[in-house]
């Protein structure tokens, strides 16, 4: 599809798709693109209508007004939070519209706006909500540096703490870090114990025998994380005689390589269908993907997957005229939309096996 003109005319209906096309974020953008133009042309062609792609490198803000001007009547996009956020400065509140990126918890949306998002802070909440139905009370957090560590762990700490759940102790790591033994034995409470036995013998003045003693208040170590990062938390915990203490983590520390998964065996992590499920479906829209793009990286393939549920999304939103009584099963999660126009994504659970496989776990729910 071609990029609509500055002044199209004339006007006709259709879908508006905004997208980065043109600049740092192009790749992005085309994956997403890839994904829904996918699921759009799988559709039934006599009820699908046209759709138009408009590059919003320059001015998001002003590829939305080409949009409403060339009669777009549902926008879908942009992508990134600073053009999500100029999209939804200028929208009219009548154009029903799908921002695939979502805007800060008290920002003011028009009617008719709709946010959906491959959010970690949902993940971090889900991750959240299953250990406090395990009955897991006290845990550790491990998190990297940096506003998304923020994010993402002030989204877990909400629910946890909310739900009688207490964090005994924080700990965050750079990303480029090549060590992780700092907030490891942090965690494990063994810096405390050294302080203890330290201020023991200054108190006796006697040279003590000494074995430093992990702290007993611990049950779980949430992480938050790319797979480096978590390899090393694995091996740090091993290595402290810590390997029965379960790590719960965000997809982030998964990637579709049994190689890129050695060394975190026995993590469980939440993630899209499209990551870890497996169906007849799944498995014949994945294969194509890589038949159509044999170099696809585990990162295009979630935008794909975005696209995809983007599309189908559209469609349930203008079928229920805005107001769907359902849940969507997309491949990016089991869709649900709240009064507020967010778009809420359950996904699966999966724990990652010694040679780097998975094994799906089961959701847990909340005794009524």
């Amino acid at each position: 599809m071609q990029n609509v003109p500055p002044s199209p005319t004339p006007a006709h209906p259709h879908l508006a798709l905004l997208l980065p096309l043109s600049d740092r974020l192009k790749e992005v953008g085309e994956a997403v693109r890839d994904g829904f133009l996918s699921a759009y042309y799988q559709s039934d062609p006599a009820t699908r209508p046209p759709v138009q792609i408009y590059d919003v490198f320059q001015d998001a803000a002003d590829a939305y007004r080409q949009a409403l001007a060339a009669g777009a009547t549902f926008v879908i996009g942009p992508l990134s939070r600073a053009h999500v956020a100029a999209v939804n400065a200028v929208a009219d509140g009548r154009t029903p519209t799908l921002l695939l990126n979502s805007l800060p918890e008290h920002q003011p949306i028009p009617r008719h706006v709709y946010q959906f998002a491959l959010s970690p802070e949902d993940e971090a909440r889900q991750v959240a909500e299953r250990l406090l139905v395990e009955g897991k009370r006290n845990g550790a957090s491990l998190v990297p540096t940096g506003d998304w560590g923020r994010r993402v762990l002030a989204a877990f700490s909400e629910v946890y703490q909310a739900g009688g759940g207490r964090l005994v102790a924080n700990q965050s790591f750079s990303a480029e870090a090549t060590d992780l033994s700092a907030p490891i034995l942090d965690i494990l409470g063994f810096e405390a114990s050294q302080q203890r036995h330290d201020a023991l013998v200054t108190l006796t003045g006697m040279a003590l025998q000494f074995a430093p003693r992990r702290r007993d208040d611990v049950e779980f170590v949430f992480f938050a994380g790319q797979p480096i990062p978590g390899r090393l938390t694995r091996q740090q915990l091993k290595f402290h005689y810590a390997a029965d203490l379960p790590i719960y983590a965000t997809s982030d520390v998964y990637e579709p390589s049994p190689m890129a998964n050695e060394d975190l065996e026995g993590v469980m992590f939440v993630d899209m269908p499209w990551m870890i499920g497996s169906d007849s479906t799944l498995d014949r829209l994945r294969t194509d993907l890589a038949e159509q793009w044999p170099q696809n990286t585990h990162e295009r393939s979630r935008l794909f997957a975005l696209g995809l549920d983007a599309w189908h999304l559209t469609q349930f939103i203008i079928a229920s005229e805005g107001s769907p009584a359902d849940d969507l099963p997309g491949v990016t999660g089991r869709l649900t939309l709240d009064p507020g126009g967010r778009v809420h994504r359950r996904l699966d659970w999966a724990m990652i096996q010694i040679d780097g496989t998975i094994s799906t776990i089961a959701p847990v729910t909340a005794p009524p």
